[in-house]
């Protein structure tokens, strides 16, 4: 199963919330669009789970979803019945559809344990944790062998250390069942973590969609690049004292590149156009603030013997 989404638009009253968004998901592919809150997300995820239509464009499929393999989501509330078990939860769409109760014990326990919840089955949701309630709310998804896969910002209800292992599990899970899915969120890290391929949604338009490496260290605006992370401008004229030879004019954007702070290099030089006026300590890296010409550059490096007003160059480190 594949899909592709061909310049969806959506108006509500006099605003644009979405325009011309078109991109393409591919079997066993997890993409993932991101974007500020209020830009749109869950408005195209509920427009490719027909749940609204759109004003304009078309979502479609390789094979038609059916009864059988319908397009899920998962909602960030979860929406778990609060009166069922993690079990009956979890089992409630093969009962719907009168599936043998012996096979749907059979499937449950599968999901149970795969899910680490086999211990969880007689609690109701009130009695779990965020994380808990996730893992059942996908488990209770994957159970019905869905043709596609739409989870509304997975990681909204979750504490800042579980994110990243929720991201890792997310990404484990996908292609263990090998479902091609959707993720929308604003956790950019655990999005990079987790995607083949990242979208980049901002004022109603799919600014940039590629893969993450591409969207994150060459984005296609200024805009795309200070929405993913710190960034640095260094114009066509500064070339020479960031050594910069040769670099492709496809990949300037109005006579300057950007370069993340992780893509600039500094060594020591007495003579060196650039001084160092800022260091802090930030876990498995030091930021720093490098003057040169009266411009401040961001530069994180994993050197912390550098030290303020030192004189150093600076180099753009290939990505």
């Amino acid at each position: 199963m594949d899909l592709k989404i061909r310049h969806i638009g959506k108006r509500f009253k006099n605003r644009t919330v979405l325009e011309d968004i078109s991109f393409d998901v591919g079997p066993r592919e997890l993409v993932s669009i991101v974007g500020p809150s209020g830009v749109g997300k869950t408005t195209l995820l509920k427009i490719i789970a027909r749940l609204d239509a759109p004003d304009a464009g078309a979502v479609r499929f390789s094979a038609p979803p059916t009864r059988t393999h319908p397009v899920i989501i998962v909602f960030q509330d979860y929406v778990l019945f609060p009166s069922m078990t993690v079990r009956d939860n979890i089992g409630f769409g093969l009962r719907a559809r009168r599936m043998d109760k012996r096979l749907i014990g059979d499937q449950v326990d599968r999901m149970l344990d795969y899910f680490q919840l086999m211990e969880k089955g007689h609690h109701y949701p009130s009695q779990l944790s965020a994380g808990q309630k996730q893992r059942v709310a996908i488990a209770r998804a994957m159970i019905v062998n869905p043709a596609v896969l739409l989870l509304d910002e997975p990681f909204a209800n979750l504490d800042r250390n579980l994110k990243m292992e929720t991201a890792r599990f997310i990404r484990k899970t996908q292609q263990e069942f090998g479902i091609p899915t959707i993720s929308v969120t604003h956790d950019l890290e655990e999005a990079f973590a987790m995607s083949d391929r990242i979208g980049v949604l901002l004022d109603g338009r799919l600014q940039q969609f590629d893969t993450p490496k591409r969207v994150y260290f060459d984005a296609a605006s200024p805009e795309v690049a200070k929405f993913l992370g710190p960034v640095n401008t260094i114009p066509e004229r500064l070339f020479p004292l960031f050594r910069i030879n040769g670099y492709p004019a496809s990949q300037l954007l109005s006579g300057h590149i950007l370069a993340r702070p992780e893509n600039l290099a500094m060594t020591p030089d007495e003579d060196g156009s650039g001084c160092i006026v800022e260091r802090s300590f930030a876990g498995h890296y030091t930021a720093y603030t490098v003057e040169l010409q009266d411009t401040a550059y961001t530069v994180y490096s994993q050197d912390d013997r550098f030290q303020t007003g030192q004189r150093v160059t600076l180099t753009l480190k290939p990505y």
